[in-house]
């Protein structure tokens, strides 16, 4: 295929994409858009996108100059004009058709104004059928020039009965109209149902101009807003015709580079998306296009922009590790989770911040700086994954990944009112992330609402071969298949669940209560909904435990070491190597400590027995919750609130003595769900955490849906809205 016959081609695609966002009134007349968006949201260049515009303004919707083009707007008397025009052939075609329907043609019409008169029936859908109905009686004419131009003048005014159908009255008096000229064409009354056809006709036109109000002027970008918007919303948009992948990508940059560059000095500057994906509008345009040609969805994900949190590896995009040493890398190959992500169909939309290496509890990075809390600007956004919890809560994507080694995922979903998920070790493959101890790694999802969270889980969760962890995928009947087992589950639901309060998770001091306060009374609101509360749970030790299954420095230098020795294109091939560069955050305390670490944690006799005390551990909190007969242990994901970026500067916590309970669930390989449960009094989000059984994914997942749709938990950060 040469080259003019491709750009011939992408030329159609979008005189097709803009002319029925047009007709279908998606675009309002007299909105004037900049070319450059315009190709953008149809995911090619501009000079494509001029051919087809040419196309438009010959057919008269839309008039355009070099940087710019502006729908057509008529005024009232155009309008009356096209009408008017509209039945005198409209006339011609009732009388030439009517002598000829038959019974056929009358059982069509029949069904089409019963689909007509459902009192819900959306606007657009009434449209069409609508025009279905008229084509049905007019097809009787048996003439082809005159439905020609019939369709031609449809056509020009198609725009303008979008507006019509928006108004409930309008569409009242139209089922009347149409009731009544169905029972003339019964009747074979010619004479009556021209009088009713001329009728219809100029009441619609009136009921237009009286709707007509002065062109917005706005850009095509202000037309939606997708902020909080889900993967089920998302999907019916495309299926209603409403909106397309390549819009809401569109619409996802343009709110990246206005509130996350660093670049932009009037915006936030939240600083969570380290590189944008450079294809991800041309991959949204070919998701698009196969929807036009076939009618289907092309998986679970279909569309979907996602952002990957930079530890994953991505075929052809810079993946960082959150290193300013790796800034260039450029892998090969996707992540395992990548590639599932791109074959249910997602739109990588590009990469998010991490501290160096995922070695912290913040969000410090020698790659990029500090990423802002979207809640509070001066607040720790919580790491290692602070740019997807970030960029996910400021609606920059509509789902994030993030991964959880020792609390990566919960953390900063607690610190942004986001559902944040660590699976069993094992669940997810792990292969083409950076590792920090590979028996307790995990990639995971991300989201505003647990129907999102199941949606991504589905298409990531599973074994795969290159990932020897993920076996134990493969030996549960439950796993897969969570976001159908939430179709059934309401707020009622709570009522099914007993739930274990570990109090010595709950820490003592003045942050610490400010978060206790949040978490208990999230907990005394579930005990009302009917959830059975089991209080005073006590692990004991609970300090003592953390503290000896600990194994970051002993194991996580070898770990990195080995991932990078895989990578010979690899700019640096050691954690050594980097530390003695000085080539890290120096906030990223972990990722110093870790060249401390022996080079074989086998020769380290405290390893082993950090190992086994991590089994004794999972052991004992299994055991506790099959005593307590509970589902669940329950307990601040954090024991403080998002701190400020000046309390870490100063050293207040380091990584190793940072108040998180998320290492309890990472420090024993079972699953955990960090959910909104309030803010406190300033503002600040808190996370409650739920602590299941190993595979108990399916059981936590229903609790939360329960929980969201009870106590909706979900509060839009002010800033970023």
């Amino acid at each position: 295929m040469t080259v003019d016959s491709t750009e011939r081609t992408m030329a159609e695609s979008v005189y097709q994409q803009v002319r029925r966002r047009i007709l279908e009134g998606r675009i309002k007349p007299g909105t004037r858009i900049s070319i450059r968006t315009l190709a953008q949201s149809a995911g090619v260049s501009t000079m494509p996108t001029r051919e087809a515009l040419k196309r438009l303004q010959f057919e008269g919707l839309v008039a355009f100059d070099r940087r710019a083009v502006t729908v057509t707007a008529l005024d009232a008397d155009e309008i009356r004009q096209l009408f008017a025009i509209r039945l005198t052939l409209e006339l011609l075609a009732t009388e030439w058709a009517l002598i000829r329907l038959d019974d056929d043609g009358i059982a069509a019409m029949r069904a089409v104004l019963d689909e007509m008169g459902d009192p819900g029936i959306a606007p657009d859908i009434w449209r069409e059928l609508n025009r279905k109905f008229h084509q049905t009686l007019y097809g009787y004419a048996e003439s082809r020039y005159l439905i020609e131009l019939i369709h031609n003048i449809w056509d020009r005014i198609q725009p303008y009965m979008a507006i019509y159908a928006t108004a409930p009255d309008n569409l009242d008096d139209a089922r009347r109209d149409h009731e009544h000229m169905y029972r003339l064409m019964v009747d074979r009354k010619l004479d009556e149902l021209l009088d009713a056809t001329r009728h219809h006709i100029e009441t619609t036109a009136e009921a237009i101009v009286g709707a007509l109000g002065a062109p917005d002027g706005t850009d095509i970008e202000a037309t939606t807003n997708y902020e909080e918007l889900s993967v089920d919303s998302f999907h019916r948009m495309i299926e209603s015709g409403e909106t397309t992948s390549a819009e809401l990508t569109s619409w996802y940059l343009t709110r990246i580079g206005d509130i996350d560059s660093a670049g932009n000095p009037d915006g936030l500057r939240l600083n969570s998306v380290v590189t944008v994906n450079p294809a991800a509008l041309r991959d949204a345009a070919r998701l698009d296009e196969r929807y036009a040609r076939t009618g289907k969805l092309a998986g679970p994900l279909h569309g979907v922009p996602v952002l990957v949190k930079d530890q994953g590896e991505t075929r052809g995009i810079p993946t960082s590790f959150g290193s300013e040493v790796f800034a260039d890398y450029v892998p090969d190959v996707d992540a395992a989770v990548v590639r599932r992500l791109r074959e249910a169909g997602a739109v990588i939309l590009g990469k998010t911040a991490m501290c160096d290496f995922a070695a912290g509890w913040f969000s410090f990075s020698s790659r990029t700086g500090h990423t802002k809390n979207p809640y509070d600007t001066d607040r720790e956004t919580g790491g290692s994954s602070a740019g997807t919890a970030a960029a996910v809560t400021a609606n920059l994507c509509l789902v994030g990944i993030g991964e959880d080694t020792g609390g990566s995922i919960r953390l900063p979903a607690s610190f942004t009112n986001l559902f944040g998920l660590r699976v069993t070790t094992g669940l997810i493959p792990r292969t083409g992330f950076s590792p920090l101890l590979h028996f307790q790694d995990t990639p995971g999802p991300m989201a505003r609402t647990v129907t999102d969270l199941a949606a991504v889980l589905d298409v990531v969760a599973g074994y795969d071969p290159t990932d020897p962890y993920t076996g134990i995928a493969a030996s549960n009947p439950d796993i897969g298949n969570y976001a159908a087992a939430l179709g059934d589950v309401n707020a009622d639901a709570l009522r099914t669940f007993r739930i274990g309060v570990l109090s010595d998770a709950f820490g003592a001091g003045p942050d610490q209560e400010m978060t206790n306060a949040v978490v208990r009374s999230a907990i005394d609101r579930l005990g009302r909904l009917g959830t059975e509360v089991i209080e005073g749970l006590r692990l004991g030790n609970l300090e003592s435990w953390i503290e000896e299954t600990s194994l970051y420095t002993r194991c996580s230098k070898k770990d990195i070491d080995e991932f990078l020795a895989q990578r010979p294109g690899a700019p640096a091939g050691s954690v050594d190597e980097i530390v003695a560069a000085g080539r890290f955050h120096p906030l990223t305390d972990l990722f110093g400590d870790l060249v401390s670490g022996p080079d074989d944690p086998d020769d380290d006799p405290a390893y082993l027995r950090g190992r086994l005390r991590q089994e004794e551990w999972r052991r004992t909190l299994v055991s506790m919750m099959a005593q307590a007969r509970v589902d669940f242990l329950v307990y601040p994901t954090v024991q403080v609130p998002a701190p400020t970026r000046a309390e870490l500067e100063a050293k207040r916590w380091t990584a190793l003595d940072f108040p998180t309970n998320t290492v309890i669930a990472s420090q024993t390989s079972l699953p955990a769900l960090s959910i909104p449960a309030g803010f406190t009094d300033s503002g600040l989000p808190v996370g409650l955490e739920v602590l299941g059984r190993p595979l108990s994914e399916l059981a936590l997942l229903r609790f939360a849906r329960a929980w969201e749709l009870a106590a909706t938990p979900r509060r839009p950060a002010a800033l970023t809205s």
